[in-house]
């Protein structure tokens, strides 16, 4: 007894084809646009020559002293200024104001 296939039909596929390329391509555009925005967030605390930002999470948060809410980014970089690599948290609150928590080693 042989067991019948049938083929997927050309707009199933072509649908199917369609959704995993516009998911890839979302996927980079938002990490692209994390990228950005922390690198905005490092030039106001100071951090002028970066390279290599990743991303690696965002939180949001509530300040309790002042009650505002903002964005907590999980980060690496390079500062080329110091030649170090960086990692640690970010922070940005709806208010603009801007924090860090970083550890930086030297790079060799």
């Amino acid at each position: 007894m042989e067991t019948e296939i049938r083929k997927l039909p050309k707009k199933t596929v072509f649908l199917m084809i369609t959704l995993s390329v516009l998911g890839i391509l979302w996927y980079f555009l938002v990490a692209n646009g994390q990228a950005n925005k922390v690198t905005k967030i490092l030039h106001k605390l100071g951090y002028d020559k970066v390279r290599d930002v990743r991303v690696y999470a965002n939180h949001q948060f509530i300040r309790d002293d002042i009650n505002v809410k903002g964005y907590k980014y999980t980060v690496s970089f390079t500062n080329l200024k110091t030649n170090e690599n960086c990692k640690g948290f970010v922070l940005k609150d709806f208010k603009a104001n801007v924090d860090k928590d970083l550890l930086c080693t030297k790079r060799n």
